[in-house]
């Protein structure tokens, strides 16, 4: 295990180093005997392995090990070749292969870092489906989980509102401790299992509050403000910006799933 974890850190350069000292050989042997268009090829052939999926990488690689053998073979009948140069077209061959096969291994590489990364990246995004405060959601899940409450709420016709906190006129140098802060007190102050807390973007926060009446919405509220004028400063308390959406009964679902 430890040597192969070895191995997974050093099998890129090593990669890279070989591409490198094969191209620059092959350019030294062939330096004004080869027209520059084969250079030019080499520069498409590295961009072909990289611009294409691992499978086909590997297609382009067998299918270039063979046809430049047949090559050299129809231009060794061709032009009658001595041993000498049999020897040396044998042996750029050689420096070729490497080449081809150092291009493939970076191609083979840069494409798993990819899928790595693509993979993490969807892990990442599973994970930060509860943000700020463990409960706080993102705003993709809020929705999820809207939509399945809303149901329920039309279903027994019950009555909720949507809570809105709109940060955006807050300092932004201040603005994500103020988000943190409320954030924290909302997913405290509401009905941990029944209501829902949400970051809907960088300035707003929103709360579903179901199975509740104004008198009962009013006296959250109450306990919400006391704590921010308690752990905010005034004048970021003053710049939040409330919003109160009603949503009832067989209504609720044609309103809103989502706040705007």
């Amino acid at each position: 295990m430890k040597k192969r974890k070895v191995w997974d850190r050093i099998k890129l350069p090593i990669a890279s180093v070989s591409w490198l000292v094969s191209i620059l050989v092959v350019l030294v042997i062939t330096y004004n005997e080869v027209p520059l268009y084969y250079y030019l090829g080499f520069g498409f052939l590295a961009l072909l392995f990289f611009g294409v999926s691992d499978r086909a990488a590997f297609f382009f690689y067998i299918t270039l090990i063979l046809v430049t053998v047949f090559y050299f073979l129809f231009l060794a009948f061709k032009n009658s070749w001595q041993p000498g140069e049999q020897a040396l077209a044998i042996g750029l061959h050689f420096i070729f292969l490497i080449h081809l096969f150092s291009l493939y291994s970076l191609s083979k590489y840069v494409y798993q870092i990819g899928a790595e990364n693509r993979l993490l990246k969807k892990r990442i995004s599973q994970l930060e489906e509860y943000i700020l405060e463990e409960g706080v959601l993102t705003k993709r899940e809020f929705e999820k989980q809207a939509v399945l409450i809303l149901a329920n709420m039309s279903r027994r016709n019950e009555i909720g509102f949507y809570l809105k906190a709109d940060l955006s006129d807050v300092n932004r140098t201040v603005r994500k401790k103020v988000m943190h802060t409320l954030a924290s007190m909302m997913y405290a102050v509401f009905r941990k299992n029944y209501d829902i807390v949400g970051q809907y973007n960088d300035s707003t926060l929103i709360v579903l509050v179901q199975n509740t009446e104004e008198k009962g919405l009013e006296i959250v509220r109450g306990r919400l403000e006391k704590l921010l004028v308690e752990r905010l400063e005034e004048n970021a308390v003053e710049k939040i910006r409330w919003t109160v959406m009603k949503i009832e009964g067989d209504k609720t679902l044609r309103e809103s799933v989502v706040v705007t």
